[in-house]
């Protein structure tokens, strides 16, 4: 358009000719060094998750989906809310789309018809995100794990199982677990064990501890005895009903 007004300034035909096609050889330069985004920048910049459809997304979701289904059936049966959990994930969190979340919904169908390795589906997972991304994705599977309310023993079983193939460490883990019921060692603690106790162990500390401390035991010591037995008595209780929650006893 500059050279077209400058060659019409001019007059003639041949300069208003020569004049628009040096307007155009200099407008393309411009845009070329300015307006348009070069090749390397277009590959320094990822594209989200969910602009990928590409065989990596399918991969990387076909094992997040095993890792999925395997905690929701660790306690029996899928239910509406945990796929919910798991849809809200991959949405809220990966930002997929309706396409992806369409490749998503079918590769659970997948897995609960055969599931997967957790174990292979765990180290593709470890070998795709970096540690903070990993701890999301425990955290998101807990979350799953939680949605009835309580966490089964079967459950923790399968959440360590996936943490240890994530390759996070036992305080990692622990961090994940104490975000949703606190710091589990001070249940633990008071019962005089630690987190590796068995089952049985638990309940036979219990029940020393519960009849060891009941105020019954010290009512003729005065109604300060009592006092003090009773606190420490619903200490031991509510230590034991934590544990029996966190372990699904």
């Amino acid at each position: 358009m500059l050279g077209l007004a400058l060659g019409l300034l001019i007059g003639g035909p041949l300069p208003i000719v020569l004049l628009v096609i040096a307007g155009l050889v200099v407008g393309h330069q411009v845009d070329e060094l300015n307006l348009l985004p070069s090749e390397a920048a277009a590959k320094e910049k990822p594209l989200p998750r969910s602009a990928l459809n590409t065989p990596a997304q399918d991969h990387y979701a076909r094992h997040l989906c095993a890792l999925f289904i395997e905690v929701a059936r660790a306690d029996g049966e899928v239910v509406r809310d945990e796929v919910r959990v798991v849809r809200e994930y991959f949405a809220d969190t990966l930002k997929y789309g309706p396409e992806a979340l369409e490749l998503v919904r079918r590769y659970l169908k997948e897995h609960l018809a055969r599931p997967a390795s957790l174990e292979d589906s765990a180290g593709a997972c470890r070998d795709e995100l970096p540690t903070a991304e990993r701890l999301l994705l425990l955290d998101a599977l807990y979350s799953l794990a939680l949605v009835d309310g309580q966490l089964h023993r079967a459950e923790q079983d399968t959440l360590r199982r996936v943490a240890q193939g994530l390759g996070l460490s036992e305080e990692e883990f622990r961090s994940v677990t104490a975000r949703h019921f606190g710091d589990a060692n001070v249940h633990y603690t008071r019962l005089g064990l630690t987190p590796d106790a068995s089952d049985a162990d638990v309940k036979r500390a219990f029940r020393q501890l519960a009849a060891t401390h009941h105020p019954d035991r010290v009512a003729n010591l005065g109604q300060g005895a009592v006092e003090q037995a009773s606190r420490r008595f619903q200490e031991i209780r509510e230590a034991y009903d934590e544990i029996r929650r966190l372990r699904g006893l």
